[in-house]
């Protein structure tokens, strides 16, 4: 076991590597029972499923834990911990449950009994099921109970979360929310923990600490949180990171950032084009032409398979050379895999999500660049669908991200900085979806929230305009400020609205405002 426990010494950092994940990460582990020595025995679940948003540090504190069990902070609890990553898993063949557990250290497959014997002292944490490739229904089916036969992994996970191996073990599981569904149907009474991420208190230290001057840093983190949408994305650290490097280059070019931050398209938007200055060196951008491409490629099929790491066969299968992506894991916008060789992922999910919408908007020079990967990829019409959205919530964001970027001035700036063509028929196919909706209700497989949210982020006045003129009543929740400002924007280019009945949340106002009670209503 020292040798097991040397390979993970070796295999993850120290845990003073970041101040602001350490904290994080030691405030979800109190929320654990079994770290927590005063949780009686008999309370404490056997299977706890850490669930949050991408980038909030699931994966960091599943490590550690790892890390703190070979410095014998729970050897007192588990005499064995093993840890399974649904990235690496993917990249495996099928093997017995006892290749599997031991695949960082085989030679534990000597002493397998021994390890069988012990198993109400074994932890098994299964990080990033959501990043678990399997055809739909495999996990339930072909269950199998026998540690020496040979499975597909899927298999043999399933296997465990239904306690057919191992069934005293302690299981931890990390995901995002999106793949909790798919975990029921496997687990009797699993605990469920939300992991927050960055606090509004985080959030405000690590500004600080990244523009060290106050003023800055206190400006552009104001106006990060007048974007709840974009405040929310920043429960990830690397958001905040993102959000920070944009707005300080601004800043420091002596640039007004306060658009910026308008709507979530615009920041990325500008994120992403700021790597890649200067935009007037059109050879710069005549080379990206290929690789921007393939890069968009990569992320849609990414976020229609619900995938976020990607391997040589993914490249090849999609025709993406490892050579095309070198200008964007240059510029820290895609990483090589730790503990993945051969693999590339976003550095954040909303940046993959970006990308996507560019595909869309960016010409192709053969209309069967697109049709080759029909199969995997929706159009338009089916990503901005509820049906779809419900299915693959990731699909919400890519949405937004595509109306932000029908926006003419945003066009061009992509056109500038990376040589390529944007499709100026993205609006009009946008308004044809429209016009496919309920004659009566347009854009009925939407909600109204959703629309106004969608036609904010374009901030094409004449575009809301033609979206919103077959709009003759309107029904609306408006639950916090940000939904009032979409709402206002989109409305005062309503021409044609008859009527309108209206529910505010209690605290969007000022509290003393007693014209309008929590949940109240008006029509007009």
């Amino acid at each position: 076991m020292e040798k097991y426990s040397s390979i993970w010494r070796n295999k993850f950092w120290p845990r003073d590597r970041n101040k602001w994940h350490y904290s994080v990460i030691q405030r979800s582990q109190k929320l654990i029972p079994f770290l927590n020595p005063k949780t009686s025995s008999k309370l404490k679940p056997h299977t706890v499923v850490l669930q949050g948003p991408a980038g909030v540090g699931k994966t960091t504190l599943a490590k550690n834990l790892m890390l703190e069990w070979t410095e014998d902070n729970l050897k007192k609890t588990f005499k064995y911990a093993f840890y399974l990553s649904c990235k690496e898993l993917n990249q495996m063949g099928p093997c017995t449950c006892a290749e599997l557990i031991s695949k960082d250290c085989p030679e534990l497959q000597d002493a397998i009994l021994e390890v069988l014997d012990q198993s109400q002292r074994i932890l098994i944490i299964i990080d990033g099921f959501d990043e678990l490739r399997f055809p739909p229904g495999a996990l339930i089916c072909d269950i199998c109970g026998d540690w020496k036969q040979q499975k597909p992994v899927p298999i043999l996970l399933s296997s465990l979360l239904t306690r057919k191996m191992f069934p005293r073990a302690t299981l931890l599981i990390t995901t995002r929310p999106w793949a909790l569904r798919e975990l029921w149907l496997l687990m009797q009474q699993p605990l469920l923990i939300e992991m927050e991420g960055f606090l509004e208190v985080d959030r405000e230290e690590y500004f600080l600490k990244h523009f060290q001057d106050e003023d800055q840093a206190l400006r552009a983190f104001n106006l990060m949180r007048s974007n709840t949408a974009l405040f929310s994305m920043g429960s990830a650290p690397m958001v905040c990171w993102i959000v920070c490097t944009c707005l300080k280059l601004q800043m420091e070019n002596g640039e007004d950032p306060t658009p910026t931050c308008q709507t979530t398209t615009s920041l990325f938007l500008r994120f992403i084009c700021s790597q890649f200055m200067p935009v007037s060196d059109s050879w710069r951008g005549w080379c990206l032409q290929a690789p921007v491409k393939a890069l968009c490629l990569l992320a849609t099929e990414g976020v229609w398979t619900q995938t976020s790491v990607f391997d040589g066969e993914d490249l090849k299968r999609l025709g993406v050379k490892e050579s095309e992506l070198g200008p964007f894991l240059d510029k820290n916008i895609l990483q090589k895999g730790k503990d993945c060789e051969g693999c590339y992922s976003f550095i954040h999910l909303s940046v993959q999500q970006f990308f996507a919408a560019m595909f869309y908007v960016l010409e192709s020079e053969e209309e069967e660049d697109r049709e080759i990967h029909k199969g995997n990829i929706g159009d338009v019409q089916k990503l901005l669908s509820k049906e779809e959205r419900l299915k693959n919530p990731i699909l919400t964001q890519v949405g937004y991200f595509l109306f932000g970027l029908s926006n003419e001035k945003r066009a061009r700036e992509l056109e500038t900085t990376f040589g390529c063509r944007v499709s100026t028929e993205v609006e009009q196919e946008l308004l044809r979806w429209k016009v496919k909706s309920d004659e009566n209700k347009p854009f009925s497989v939407m909600s109204m929230r959703d629309v106004f949210h969608s036609l904010y982020e374009s901030q094409e006045k004449e575009f809301v305009k033609d979206a919103m003129a077959h709009f003759k009543e309107v029904s609306l929740r408006l639950k916090n400020e940000t939904d009032v400002v979409h709402a206002s924007f989109c409305l005062k280019h309503c021409q044609n609205l008859e009527k309108m009945s209206l529910k505010v949340e209690k605290g969007i106002f000022l509290e003393n405002d007693t014209s309008l009670e929590s949940g109240s209503r008006v029509e007009r």
